[in-house]
């Protein structure tokens, strides 16, 4: 990994929605077509009837170890379908055509960043944020990321009222947000001293590790590599802000001149007596 971790900026807000998937599975002859198939915990599996005389039976009399019973009943022309929410393996089997036509589902357990931040007692601000902003999509997608994941004593230490102004700023929270995520899977090992890290937002943070410990900017992390389907999670003890201009535009260039004023950024050529604002 090079010291500057970049992200294509042009995929900063293409969010990757992770809906719950719709898996069909076919009687085909005397088998079900796929006969096992790996789903997540939200994921729905379609059977489709395609000719014979068949039925789905998972129920817990036949298979008392599957973490909860499904099926129909038999039949020609049918469709039946199931959500499973459980995680866990679950056999099938259709009746009249044993022991050939049988099938399997094994159902995971997501463990994005997003499920990781939802689990933790200690980030019920963090995900009231995210939901508020729509990135529990995002952090829920395929990644990688890295989230440096401030705890609710670390919201707690903002000045009263932020986190409620911040709730009714959605632009600006999602800045904030977006400063706290990299668009790779940076585990503990691979920060070094001095290291400068990019976020989705396009901002930098700085890694320093002394004998105190290792800080991300101004933040201390108190928990290191916490480790997600998607990339990992380390949970720090201060919010981060990004760097704001004397306009409070993040990342600005607009600076204070010695008279006190806040004045965009320029160059000015004193040969040509040209103005260049710099954007």
């Amino acid at each position: 990994m090079t010291k500057n971790i970049t992200f294509i900026l042009s995929l900063m807000f293409a969010f990757f929605i992770a809906p719950a998937a719709n898996i069909t599975v076919n009687t085909q002859g005397m088998t079900f077509n796929p006969s096992s198939i790996n789903i997540n915990v939200g994921d729905t599996v379609t059977w489709n009837h395609t000719g014979g005389f068949h039925n789905v039976n998972g129920t817990l009399s036949t298979y008392p170890n599957n973490p909860e019973g499904f099926g129909n009943n038999l039949g020609s022309g049918w469709t039946f379908t199931h959500i499973f929410t459980i995680p866990g393996t679950y056999n099938y089997q259709c009746d009249p055509h044993l022991p050939g036509m049988i099938g399997v589902v094994n159902v995971s357990q997501s463990n994005s960043v997003y499920d990781i931040v939802t689990n933790s007692s200690d980030h019920t601000t963090l995900k009231t944020a995210i939901d508020a902003c729509s990135l529990d999509g995002t952090l829920s997608g395929s990644g990688p990321f890295t989230l440096f994941a401030p705890t609710d004593a670390a919201f707690n230490l903002l000045p009263a009222g932020t986190v409620t102004a911040l709730l009714n700023d959605i632009p600006q929270l999602t800045d904030i947000l977006l400063h706290h995520v990299v668009g790779d899977s940076v585990m503990s090992t691979m920060l070094s001293n001095n290291q400068v890290v990019t976020t989705l937002l396009g901002t930098d943070v700085t890694v320093t590790i002394n004998s105190n410990g290792v800080f991300i900017d101004n933040a201390m992390v108190t928990v290191a590599d916490i480790i997600a389907d998607n990339g990992v999670v380390h949970v720090i003890d201060a919010v981060l802000l990004p760097p704001v201009d004397c306009n409070g535009i993040t990342n600005g260039t607009a600076l204070v001149d010695t008279c006190g004023t806040c004045h965009q950024a320029y160059i000015y050529n004193f040969i040509t007596h040209q103005v260049v604002f710099v954007d």
